[in-house]
């Protein structure tokens, strides 16, 4: 590395050989064009390739820091003397496990151990990910449970605006998990091109098991992502049923009543009833029975239950 002299490379970085850079400025992603032939300032999403002596290979992550979910994108450069790694934004800090767990090793490591240690800490970070989806998808199951229930603790039945954002919210868990499952798919494949350059190392099987493990755990919260969303439809398909009940309901009872009274309401000129002393009350009784019986006929059916 001593014909590159990229500015402000941390020290600890030549120790390891391993550089890290900001896709964002281009003049460093100019001088390793220059010098190593290889470009890698629009190789996020493509698939790895072999170019110049160099293995390049993008990995895509899902960072859980600061209570919040941020989606980058890495570009691995392996070659026989140096590794680089190019990454979205150094701010965002997604490789900074990796260089604590780098620099712990401590030593002039090769950069295929370097990038080994590098995939191994993106597995545990994934991993701390999807652990913390987890946990939300629980406590969301308490609220897809609750809504399920009916009543909320002021006893208000829940409604269709209650379960918004908590469709919301399963919403865009279900796609942080998607896209977890894609970053382990593309570690798993950056472990297979070490493979294939360092040899079958002995602890390459076991990183690319525990990515396998972790990708079918992300896959089950999907799973589990898919169930709330069902349970949550059923429970909000049920709801309207049950609004659209209660008018049916309502308009049984009421629609006699109110025949009745339209037709007493009219301007004949012989109307019997009138001259009956208990005409008024035979009207309200006729009246009160025309809305009781379609009531006692529901409820003896059980389309109130």
């Amino acid at each position: 590395m001593s014909d590159i002299a990229f500015a402000q490379i941390d020290e600890r970085q030549l120790q390891t050989n391993w550089i890290r850079l900001d896709r964002r400025k281009c003049e460093q992603l100019a001088e390793l064009k220059h010098v190593y032939g290889i470009d890698l300032s629009a190789r996020a999403g493509r698939a790895a390739v072999e170019e110049n002596g160099f293995v390049i290979i993008p990995v895509n992550l899902i960072i859980y820091r600061q209570d919040a979910y941020r989606e980058t994108c890495v570009v691995f450069a392996l070659g026989k003397s140096v590794l680089i790694s190019v990454e979205d934004d150094l701010r965002l800090g997604a490789l900074d496990v990796a260089s604590r767990a780098v620099r712990e090793a401590g030593g002039q490591l090769p950069p295929a151990t370097v990038l080994f240690l590098i995939l191994q800490s993106l597995n545990e970070v994934a991993y701390a990910a999807v652990r913390e989806i987890s946990e939300r998808l629980d406590e969301i199951s308490e609220t897809v449970a609750g809504v399920g229930g009916g009543y909320q603790l002021t006893g208000r039945q829940v409604g269709v605006a209650d379960i918004a954002d908590t469709v919301a919210k399963l919403s865009e868990a279900e796609e942080l998990v998607a896209k977890t499952v894609e970053a382990q798919l593309m570690l798993a494949r950056a472990v297979r091109w070490l493979r294939r350059v360092a040899g079958d190392v002995q602890f390459l099987p076991v990183l690319l098991s525990d990515i396998h493990s972790l990708r079918r755990y992300a896959q089950f919260q999907h799973d589990k992502i898919r169930n709330l969303q069902q349970s949550l439809m059923t429970s909000l398909d049920l709801k309207q049923n049950n609004v659209i009940k209660v008018f049916t309901i309502v308009t049984a009872v009421f629609t006699p009543p109110t025949l009745v009274a339209a037709f007493y309401g009219q301007n004949f000129a012989e109307m019997p009833e009138l001259l009956l002393p208990w005409g008024e009350w035979f009207v309200i009784a006729l009246t009160g029975l025309s809305a009781i019986l379609p009531l006692f006929y529901i409820k003896k059916k059980g389309w109130m239950r």
